[in-house]
């Protein structure tokens, strides 16, 4: 079948690299997109759902040239929109001192208005944190299912949880203070609190593209995939080629080592 890639149509207009962007996002696209969107009518609605377009990306870059003085050299940049939910892997070559975008793909991120259904002793639900984080630590997942036997919160077994370590946050607060359920949603106040705060996979029954977790960002299999073999968190653990650290497995298919990154840059919106 003949698909016609609608995604390059939005990137085709920006400029030269000393790197073959071109080649990264062919990438990007066969094993990111293709495979959930393997059709040419879910192509299109995908796109008609979001994409990046000049004025889009123009606006994103501001907020990333805010941060421009820690990106010291080339690398992969992580950007999400918790607006659109949508995640952008972002090239920056230092030598053009330029930002191009690889491809996106949708996530999702905290929902704050499910704190009510949580119940004592579970975990909350926080507004996930905006700001440019790096990277703290992270581990690849046991693959452990949930007791409705479809969902996979760190997704299958092998993929890495990016942790960015323990963030600010908000949350409602909604029991009292004997411990019991507030009922009446007015009365629920809001506060701040602590979050683990990691990129993960999860896997389940719901779509991408809605806000519905806790306040980590759920990606797909796919993109946790591409993350983890073109090494876009993976600065502090190479030197070189080598992957340096003892204990942590490496990735299955490292490649783009010039490009290892550290940042996550979170915005509410690009507006």
């Amino acid at each position: 079948m003949k698909i016609i890639f609608l995604f390059f149509l939005a990137l085709n207009y920006l400029g030269a690299s000393n790197f073959d962007v071109k080649k990264i996002q062919d990438e990007f696209f066969s094993k990111v997109i293709l495979k959930p969107f393997d059709t040419r009518e879910k192509l299109i609605a995908r796109e008609k759902k979001f994409s990046i377009d000049a004025i889009y990306w123009q606006r994103a870059k501001k907020h990333l040239l805010k941060y421009k003085e820690k990106f010291k050299t080339s690398q992969f940049i992580s950007f999400v929109d918790l607006k659109k939910q949508v995640f952008i892997l972002v090239l920056y070559d230092a030598e053009v001192d330029d930002f191009f975008a690889i491809g996106f793909d949708f996530i999702s991120s905290g929902d704050m208005s499910r704190e009510a259904e949580v119940k004592s002793r579970e975990d909350h639900y926080f507004k996930t944190p905006s700001g440019l984080f790096s990277i703290k630590s992270g581990w690849r997942s046991k693959g452990e299912m949930l007791d409705d036997n479809v969902t996979l919160p760190y997704g299958k077994k092998g993929s890495f949880v990016f942790y960015f370590g323990e963030q600010s946050s908000v949350r409602y607060n909604t029991f009292d203070v004997n411990g019991k359920k507030i009922k009446d949603i007015k009365k629920h106040k809001l506060i701040r609190d602590k979050l683990k705060f990691a990129l993960h996979t999860h896997k389940s029954s719901l779509e991408f593209g809605v806000a519905r977790s806790h306040g980590c960002i759920r990606m797909s299999e796919e993109l946790n995939s591409f993350l983890d073999n073109n090494l876009v968190f993976f600065k502090h653990l190479y030197k070189g080629k080598k992957w340096i650290h003892p204990y942590k497995k490496p990735p299955k298919h490292p490649k783009n080592h010039p490009l290892a990154g550290e940042y996550l840059l979170v915005v509410d919106s690009v507006d």
